[in-house]
């Protein structure tokens, strides 16, 4: 069984909707594929797993109840810890590809399980990466349902709702820094401001605001002032501690 994933960008509202405030995100057409089939012993791309380099992918294969000997092939156009959501694309491969394997493949269930997978190998995340993935699009990831809702992912205390969003014909420029980074590392480096600075949560309810906000400019295709509103998630992300300042400068050269 083959499963082809795209890559993702979350336009508002990333970090924050860890903590329950919404996020917007769409897929791009970057893909990684994920080719499982039975085998006498287990292989990926041609090597014995190592949970170093495979965590995502044997998570994935425990998750989705596969208790075969597997082989796998992947290969992915998605730079890695470039921001895309590499690793979300390559867990939601692997969940399509063994659900379908075992002939119980349902989209939502795909959702959970690399959500889950991905929770498990960073140790804290939300469902933002691989319910954009799974479903494609554009979606709002929040706590609130609406007629759009496509599933809901629960985990511990919160419960997010993955809804559909349409929005206007836009052109969206994608900027690879060059600058790489490990989103478990992110996500830590988050909790850590928020748990020790008592603002930190303020910071997060601006960020939730502002995806708010950012709805109807979407819809409407408003691009100015769509532009100010991630200027202004840019300023709080980095008083969080996770923006850089090459992401300052070509935040201005293009603005």
């Amino acid at each position: 069984m083959k499963s082809r994933a795209p890559a993702k960008v979350i336009l508002f509202g990333e970090h924050a909707v860890v903590y329950g405030e919404p996020a917007i995100s769409m897929a791009i057409n970057l893909y990684s594929n994920v080719e499982i089939e039975y085998s006498h012993e287990t292989t990926i791309d041609g090597f014995k797993p190592d949970f170093k380099y495979h965590s995502y992918i044997l998570k994935a294969l425990e998750l989705a109840g596969i208790e075969r000997d597997v082989k796998i092939r992947t290969e992915s156009m998605i730079e890695s810890a470039s921001g895309l959501g590499s690793s979300a694309s390559i867990s939601v491969a692997t969940i399509s590809s063994a659900l379908a394997l075992k002939n119980s493949w349902k989209r939502d269930e795909i959702a959970k399980l690399a959500f889950l997978t991905e929770y498990h190998v960073q140790g804290r995340a939300s469902p933002v990466d691989t319910s954009t993935i799974t479903a494609g699009g554009c979606v709002i990831v929040s706590s609130d349902y609406n007629e759009n809702t496509l599933w809901k992912i629960s985990m511990d205390d919160k419960t997010w709702f993955v809804s559909r969003v349409d929005i206007s014909d836009i052109n969206f420029i994608v900027v690879f820094s060059g600058i790489k980074g490990s989103t478990a590392e992110q996500v830590r480096k988050v909790y850590n401001f928020v748990s020790r600075n008592s603002f930190g949560m303020e910071i997060i309810k601006k960020i939730g605001e502002i995806s708010r906000n950012s709805l109807r400019e979407l819809e409407n295709g408003n691009v100015e002032k769509i532009g100010e509103l991630m200027n202004e998630n840019n300023k709080l992300l980095s008083i969080l501690g996770v923006g850089h300042e090459k992401t300052n400068e070509i935040m201005e050269s293009i603005s």
